[in-house]
């Protein structure tokens, strides 16, 4: 049968089923009652519906301890044609879906596919609607505001989240959790007079419910110095594992290129004027104290093979842009040199076949 939302029950909607996306799906199905959410699942291709039916009707995990956990009961859409269409499951019959309104949507598409994984949706969200960006880098959510929310008096309410966990994707809906670590999850203010978000938020109150997801929820600003700690990892992480094709493992055999790169983004972070008169910043992101918050993720997900390792293996676009990308637009916004950052940019779009964006870099 397929499973029946009941009216107050939250409804939260999954955009990006990748390894990310799948694990948020997983685990908001572990929401305990009364909060417990009716959750759909937004398929972007028809076949991913046949791959799913498949495979049960459910989201298998693989835990750390190699105990498999499954999940059913998701609703399933799937976009056709430009359109959204409600899948029943059980016959494989499908309807078009009108303008039901999304009131949470969790966003975990690649980086540079999320205005255009956004736009057929637009009409279905509104000021109401709260959209939790769960993904690599940065940048996303100003890429949403110019080319999808461009009325600031209709956009959605934006939440942020950072993910340190060590999950691959296996197959379409089968993941393994192969590094258990933690979620940090905050507002992000509706104009840059606001130092806060004022609406409360549904999933910022229920993620942090679910032991395997072990969420937090932070200030904006909290939310904002997690996030740079994440990317500052990731532009280590991401971009030498691809370019080796090596899982993060391979990292602790090059201690003096992590120095190299890490006192490129400090400089970095230390000039953001966002963060001025902070009390603490220049401990929190020293050289020292980066390269500890690097050693500590990696330990924890050394046999994670990295998303962008993935993406090259596969000749697909990477989220270099959003990730190491990132500092080398914010270096020149503050004057400070990133040439590491702009080689390791350069280089991934050279592999990935963007050779005229790569002479930017």
């Amino acid at each position: 049968m397929a499973p029946k939302a009941t009216c107050n029950q939250p409804r939260v909607h999954v955009l990006g089923l990748g390894s990310i996306g799948t694990f948020a799906a997983h685990c908001l199905a572990g929401i305990p009652a009364p909060l417990t959410p009716s959750i759909t699942l937004l398929l972007h291709r028809p076949n991913l519906v046949n791959e799913y039916i498949r495979r049960g009707r459910k989201i298998l995990l693989e835990t750390v301890e190699g105990e498999v956990v499954d999940c059913g009961n998701y609703h399933v859409e799937v976009l056709d044609n430009g359109e959204w269409h409600r899948v029943q499951t059980e016959s494989g019959l499908s309807s078009a879906v009108q303008d039901d309104i999304i009131d949470h949507l969790i966003v975990s598409v690649k980086g540079a596919q999320t205005a255009a994984a956004l736009k057929p949706l637009k009409h279905r969200l509104n000021a109401s609607s709260h959209i939790l960006f769960l993904q690599n880098g940065s940048g996303m959510v100003e890429a949403a505001n110019e080319e999808v929310f461009t009325d600031p008096a209709t956009r959605p309410n934006y939440l942020t989240g950072v993910i340190s966990h060590g999950v691959t994707l296996n197959a379409p809906f089968d993941i393994t959790h192969t590094g258990f670590s933690a979620t940090s999850l905050g507002p992000i203010p509706r104009s840059k007079s606001d130092s806060e978000a004022t609406a409360p938020s549904y999933l910022l109150e229920a993620l942090p419910l679910v032991p395997r997801f072990n969420a937090t929820t932070y200030s904006t600003l909290d939310i904002l110095q997690i996030q740079l700690e994440k990317l500052a990892v990731n532009a280590f992480c991401n971009p030498l594992c691809a370019l080796s094709d090596a899982k993060n493992k391979f990292l602790f055999t090059i201690p003096d290129t992590r120095r190299a790169l890490l006192i490129e983004i400090s400089r970095v972070i230390q000039a953001l004027p966002e963060l001025r008169g902070i009390p603490g910043i220049s401990e929190r992101f020293s050289v020292d104290k980066l390269e500890t918050t690097v050693n500590g993720i990696i330990r924890a997900n050394s046999e994670t093979t990295c998303s962008m390792v993935v993406d090259l293996r596969r000749g697909q676009k990477t989220e270099i842009l959003f990730i190491n990308g990132y500092w080398c637009r914010r270096g020149r916004e503050v004057g400070v040199p990133t040439p590491i950052n702009d080689s390791l940019v350069r280089r991934i779009l050279e592999r990935q076949g963007d050779m005229e964006l790569s002479k930017g870099y």
